[in-house]
């Protein structure tokens, strides 16, 4: 009796009433590798620009997703974004000849420097990001841009 009244007390005590909180799964991220090529010199660096949504896309590369800096070698550079969840991206690149750090224009708006965007989107003013659109869809995925001046 002693001994069954142990383990129903023992029972009671193990007996849990707190809530065990769900744990969600985290959503899938992948690396986003993106080849570039076709520079006509390896003066200063290229910028790569990943943007997630068609109000950024390509004008407003202070509201980007993620943006990498690489230096150009025998006309070709590579960047890898990590981390990126699954999802729908465009991309921009151009080649900062002059390295100030920006994308210079002509008197009429038109890039001085070579510039490549996915899918080689063109448009009347800007690409549309649904033209230049790119999945990122897979742990791994490359992507290769051809720079044009």
């Amino acid at each position: 009796m002693i001994l069954m009244s142990s383990f129903i007390a023992f029972g009671r005590q193990t007996a849990s009433t707190e809530t065990i909180p769900m744990v969600t799964p985290a959503a899938p991220v992948g690396s986003l590798r993106v080849i570039l090529k076709n520079f006509r010199n390896d003066d200063g660096e290229t910028n790569v620009i990943l943007y997630k949504d068609a109000y950024t896309f390509p004008d407003k590369p202070d509201k980007c997703f993620s943006n990498l800096w690489t230096k150009i070698n025998k006309g070709y550079s590579e960047v890898t974004f990590q981390n990126v969840p699954y999802g729908e991206y465009a991309l921009a690149a151009y080649h900062d000849e002059n390295d100030n750090h920006r994308l210079d224009l002509n008197m009429i708006g038109i890039p001085k420097e070579g510039i490549a965007i996915s899918n080689d989107a063109k448009g009347l003013f800007l690409p549309r990001f649904k033209d230049a659109k790119i999945y990122v869809n897979s742990p791994t995925k490359t992507i290769v841009m051809t720079i044009g001046y």
